[in-house]
């Protein structure tokens, strides 16, 4: 799963004003690169005491699933409004960074994106039907015909409307016209004494392409991939997208002149890659890092990086659940609240002393990920693998080489990433008002009509939607997660149901202890 810095911390550090002045007063200066390493050691050590002691399972429980998805809705949206707001900012022409690249960027993607659907359609409806020769499956039938220049039939020619019904599967089809794809005429039809077709190829067609042909076909799939609509496996958006930004990167590197604001030339081995980041530490750095960076991160963590993140994995791979935990009616059957929890806090407490920024795992990085085509955990060890290699070689060149991209590819990137978390996060709440319907129809269906019944099923509908886009509303609104996220419990609380369910889990729990205490 991929890692992203910890966003709180990140937009004190970037806007706090007093960054700029004199630091060595420990009672002056702001929230410098010594509280940032502060701030990431205790969000870690937090988490990871909610993790070890499955106090993250107390928070999960009072948040409720709607606001979980509105939270998703509101990342979404932020995310994908960020993008939207960079490719305003550019020009429609004048520079390869323009209005005309991000469109051009929009349709391919669609175009990819589309492709990644349909192959996965084909994939999940159409590959298990084929059988062997003489199968009995008619998914795989196929029907062909062949045409013959005279009128009768003979052991070298077959009928137009002669049918290959019995061919057993599109493979052989398919392995018969790639040995000769040039004449459908090549292709000889024989019925075997258990009714099964035969395919044969006449002699003079019957030669394998050279090893040069091959290798051709071979180089040209590999090649022009981008351009095949119906992929075997589904298009690397990402990795498209990416190999698109840094063409034009190169382009404005190479042309740039000492007036561009790059830091050119490139120097490489410039940088340190390990830090000692707790050798000029305060105390007052650790009351601002805790004050400022880890009380406002540790509520977005633990809802956008631990709850949200494992319903959205749960989602996302559902046949990745474990059937103990899906028998519990866990969200988190993928990864659980407590592996995340214990990850984030192991990767701050160890990389923020030697100068790595705060981060952790995330919605909308997962949501990106997989829009992308990043399905398997090794598209994310390969992409540490290049970041290390850009941080070792080009050292702070990197940052240079990190500026040229264009914005354009950059902001097609974060809306596609974003819409991909709105649509998961829509999908989940229409799952959750499902799933309450089916827990309150059994009761109404006994008590009431069944008008009573659909005025029931609006009312969770309107209770259910308004919490999610009031979260969703006040994270777009105020740029806050935490915020909005109070905001939808509060309205779940007062609005919604939570009283009525606290007062039952309470009332559960006192009569469980009048019944032990009876035994």
């Amino acid at each position: 799963m991929c890692v992203q810095p910890m966003k709180s911390i990140s937009a004190v550090a970037l806007t706090d004003v007093s960054s700029s002045s004199s630091s060595s007063s420990s009672s002056g200066g702001g929230f410098d690169a010594g509280s940032v390493t502060t701030a990431g050691i205790l969000s870690g050590a937090a988490v990871l005491l909610l993790g070890v002691t499955n106090l993250m399972e107390v928070v999960n429980w009072i948040v409720p699933m709607t606001v979980v998805c509105g939270l998703q809705i509101g990342v979404g949206l932020r995310l994908a409004s960020t993008g939207i707001r960079d490719v305003q900012k550019l020009s429609w022409t004048g520079s390869y960074d323009c209005i005309v690249l991000a469109m051009a960027c929009s349709l391919l993607s669609m175009l990819w994106l589309r492709d990644n659907q349909n192959g996965t359609q084909r994939r999940e409806g159409g590959g298990g039907g084929g059988g062997g020769r003489g199968g009995s499956s008619t998914d795989a039938d196929s029907t062909i015909a062949s045409t013959s220049d005279g009128g009768d039939k003979s052991a070298g020619e077959i009928d137009d409307s002669m049918e290959m019904g019995k061919l057993g599967s599109a493979h052989q089809l398919e392995t018969a016209s790639t040995l000769h794809p040039l004449s459908a005429t090549a292709c000889v039809v024989a019925a075997a004494a258990d009714g099964t077709a035969l395919l044969t190829i006449s002699a003079p067609f019957c030669q394998r392409p050279s090893a040069w042909a091959r290798f051709g076909k071979t180089v040209w799939n590999r090649a022009c991939c981008c351009i095949n609509p119906f992929p075997p496996t589904p298009h690397p958006v990402g990795i498209y997208l990416f190999l698109i930004g840094c063409i034009f990167a190169a382009i404005t590197l190479a042309t740039a002149d000492a007036d561009s604001g790059y830091d050119l030339p490139l120097h490489f081995f410039g940088a340190p890659v390990v830090v000692n980041a707790l050798r000029d530490v305060t105390p007052f750095n650790w009351r601002q890092g805790f004050f400022q960076g880890t009380l406002p991160q540790l509520p977005l963590t633990t809802l956008n990086s631990v709850i949200s993140v494992c319903c959205l994995a749960h989602a996302l791979y559902p046949e990745r659940r474990d059937p103990s935990l899906v028998r519990k009616n866990r969200t988190d059957a993928v990864v659980t609240r407590r592996e995340v929890c214990v990850s984030v806090g192991l990767m701050n407490l160890v990389l923020c002393p030697l100068g790595s920024m705060p981060n952790c795992h995330g919605a909308g990085g997962l949501a990106g990920q997989h829009r992308f085509g990043a399905r398997h955990g090794t598209s994310v060890v390969v992409l540490g693998l290049l970041k290390m290699s850009i941080a070792i070689f080009l050292g702070g060149s990197a940052l240079t080489l990190l500026d040229a991209l264009p914005v354009a590819v950059l902001g097609v990137m974060l809306v596609i990433a974003g819409l991909e978390l709105v649509g998961t996060g829509v999908g989940m709440l229409v799952e959750c008002i499902q799933k309450e319907k089916e827990r309150t129809s059994a009761g109404i269906e006994a008590s009431g009509s069944g008008d009573q019944l659909s005025v029931n099923s609006s009312e969770i509908l309107r209770k259910n939607t308004l919490i999610a886009m009031v979260t969703a509303g006040v994270i777009v609104a105020l740029q806050q997660t935490h915020y909005g996220a109070i905001s939808g419990w509060m309205v779940h609380m007062v609005y919604g149901d939570g009283f009525q369910q606290f007062f039952r889990w309470a009332k559960s729990k006192s009569q469980r202890r009048r019944e032990s205490g009876e035994h």
